[in-house]
């Protein structure tokens, strides 16, 4: 019995270590969202970011994470990156609040439909805005707003 009591002491206070790490390290997002263009045939992938959480002059990256065989059908990849190496700010300065995005194509228009629909979807997680560098993934969310331009 006291051997049970041990193992369900050890096994509560592992999920709550690994609960713990679940979190993200920093709270960098603080919006975004996707715009569909239906005259150019795009989908603008937008976010805004805040530096407050980092060290200074820490380098990032911001990319979008596609989850879902629809989305990733209809633009040809799973992965957009931003085009740009950002940096924190400077020792001394205040944070500061970056947007970033990044306009791809559309190469099959007619999944449109199914796209807006598994974006809106809360259960889903088509879109994640990802901030990273050399150490790993920094921050993360999921992005649920689509909006016609």
């Amino acid at each position: 019995m006291k051997g049970s009591k041990a193992i369900l002491i050890v096994g509560v206070f592992f999920a709550i270590l690994l609960a713990g790490c679940n979190r993200n390290a920093a709270d960098m997002v603080v919006k975004g969202g996707v715009t569909w263009n239906e005259e150019a045939d795009t989908l603008t992938f937008s976010g805004v970011l805040t530096d407050e959480a980092l060290e200074p002059d820490t380098k990032f990256r911001a990319r979008f994470f596609l989850q879902g065989k629809t989305i990733k059908n209809a633009l040809g990849t799973d992965l957009i990156y931003t085009d740009e190496e950002l940096k924190s700010r400077s020792k001394g300065e205040a944070s500061k609040e970056i947007k970033v995005e990044k306009t791809v194509d559309i190469k099959k228009s007619d999944d449109i439909d199914n796209i807006i629909k598994e974006i809106k979807n809360k259960d889903k997680e088509a879109v994640t805005i990802e901030i990273v560098n050399d150490n790993g993934r920094i921050d993360e969310k999921v992005l649920h707003d689509i909006e016609k331009e």
